[in-house]
């Protein structure tokens, strides 16, 4: 089988390659799942670059989610049978034509969810209803700020503010970013260097309290979103996009008793009770089931193109993520 994998930590288009290995056997509870499609996200690069909150063994696979096809079961295991569509949860290395996992890890994928959005289920549309619903319990007539809105998990933001009625500050780079976000149905989304940008935020909101924010980047556009929140406002970190740290005024902290905190989705599905996470997948697989939350696709680039795909990756502006098929 074909597979994307480093030998030693660094840039991926250095380190990644592409190698044919003989086929995995899967063992005592596991299945063998042939992949159909997998995105490239930033915990994916960061994973290569040795700069993720795990360090895996070398030589590695990357990947942390996809969809592919169950063909083989290992002893003792009974199900999901072969030829069933699954999302692995909580695998590694899916970046590969055949994957080995723990078979009771394995997601059914209802027929209702097309493939360019399964593969999508973990990393992104978890993480923003866990953060959007359960951690900030955000709802009908709430605002939320968010960072990096242009990213997927921001658009996917924007499709729960639609369907749980609450209402969105976006920040982006760059102002044509904001602009299009505007047309995706953002109730304001600026610049995070634009000039005077608490008062532009309040007169759009109408003096109305700001204490709940998601931040992906880090550095200054953290910052910005810290400096318009409210008293007792509470903002959760959960990526580093920019590379660099929040820069924080303690006098925030003190005077106006805002919470900053980090958010990782592994660590929440490691904490949260059974019955909690089983009904965030349930939530989740019903709203992408009903075409309610549709994390948006880029491009989508064979496996032996590794190399453009991760490039492509890290391009700025993408308006969706950068698939692998094969």
């Amino acid at each position: 089988m074909r597979r994307v994998v480093f030998h030693a930590f660094g840039e991926p288009g250095a380190v990644l390659v592409t190698d044919e290995v003989p086929d995995p056997v899967p063992g005592p509870g596991e299945a063998l799942v042939r992949m159909r499609l997998r995105p490239i996200n930033p915990a994916d690069l960061l994973t290569v670059r040795g700069l993720y909150g795990t360090r895996p063994r070398l030589p590695a696979v990357p990947g942390y989610e996809g969809v592919g096809t169950v063909v083989a079961l290992g002893e003792g295991v009974s199900g999901p049978a072969p030829g069933t569509r699954v999302v692995p949860l909580g695998s590694n290395g899916t970046w590969q034509e055949l994957a080995v996992a723990k078979a009771a890890a394995l997601l059914p994928v209802p027929d209702g969810i097309p493939d360019a959005s399964a593969a999508q289920f973990v990393v992104n549309p978890l993480t923003a209803l866990a953060m959007v619903e359960q951690e900030l319990t955000t709802g009908p007539g709430d605002w939320l700020v968010q960072t990096a809105a242009g990213s997927t998990l921001g658009r996917i933001v924007l499709q729960l503010a639609r369907i749980d009625g609450f209402r969105t500050v976006n920040l982006v780079r760059r102002p044509e970013q904001a602009a299009e976000l505007s047309r995706l149905g953002a109730d304001l989304a600026l610049a995070a260097d634009s000039p005077d940008l608490g008062r532009r935020v309040a007169e759009a909101c109408g003096g109305a309290a700001l204490t709940r924010a998601i931040d992906a980047a880090g550095g200054p556009m953290a910052a910005a979103a810290l400096s318009i929140l409210s008293p007792g406002a509470t903002l959760l970190s959960y990526g580093m996009m920019s590379g660099q740290p929040i820069p924080v005024d303690p006098g925030l902290l003190v005077f106006r008793d805002i919470a900053l905190r980090g958010f990782w989705l592994s660590t929440w599905m490691r904490r949260a009770t059974p019955e909690r996470r089983t009904a965030l997948i349930q939530r989740l697989s019903g709203l992408m089931g009903g075409g309610l939350v549709v994390p948006p696709v880029a491009a989508v680039y064979p496996l032996e193109r590794i190399a453009d795909a991760v490039a492509a990756a890290e391009r700025p502006g993408r308006a969706g993520k950068i698939l692998v098929e094969g």
